[in-house]
């Protein structure tokens, strides 16, 4: 399953290189629970895969990769992390457990799962600890572009790269200082860092 899932992975990707990947239709929903409303974009019919993005991000950034995964066979969830899209709930003492609760509800919501979790930068730590909380709703974990907390002091520019990347992310600087850390931590010469200052 998690072989299947990988492939199908790999094959969005490449189909998105070469064409573009046509939307499937989606549906929008909310998944309530005491006072946290998660706001959900799901597609596809199958197995259950759950999408995660990264800190600060929406789970739009999902839209191409999420239909050529649908298209091969899965049923997949992007839920709305708190802040994001319409989705609501206290923001105040999180910790990994709470982003967890959100994502087994969704989950729940859809029928149990299991559910092949993957999760997209700090999306990697809600994904693994719902798998810890939640073990019977987790069928795998796929970890995309995760980084540690803090980078190895080995190489060259570590102490400036976890710099760049804190304040990459600090809405209170002024947006060309943002800019300039977006470019340094995220973005290959000749990108647009920009997209990424408003989320």
């Amino acid at each position: 399953m998690l072989y299947h899932l990988l492939q199908a992975i790999v094959s969005a990707c490449l189909l998105l290189v070469s064409v573009g990947t046509a939307q499937a239709e989606r549906t929008r929903g909310i998944v309530a629970y005491d006072d946290v409303r998660i706001d959900v974009i799901a597609e596809g019919t199958g197995p259950l895969v759950v999408l995660l993005p990264s800190r600060g991000r929406g789970s739009e950034d999902f839209d191409d990769i999420a239909a050529g995964i649908a298209s091969a066979g899965f049923h997949v969830l992007r839920p709305q992390p708190r802040g994001a899209g319409v989705s609501i709930g206290p923001m105040k003492g999180l910790t990994l457990h709470d982003f967890a609760r959100d994502l087994a509800a969704v989950i729940r919501h859809e029928g149990g799962g299991p559910a092949i979790i993957a999760g997209h930068a700090f999306g990697n730590w809600v994904a693994r600890m719902t798998a810890v909380d939640y073990p019977e709703l987790v069928r795998g974990v796929v970890i995309v572009a995760a980084a540690a907390k803090a980078y190895p002091t080995g190489f060259e520019g570590a102490t400036e790269l976890s710099e760049a990347v804190r304040r990459a992310g600090n809405t209170k600087l002024p947006e060309e200082e943002r800019l300039k850390y977006l470019r340094m931590a995220f973005f290959a010469p000749g990108n647009d860092a920009s997209v990424w200052l408003k989320g």
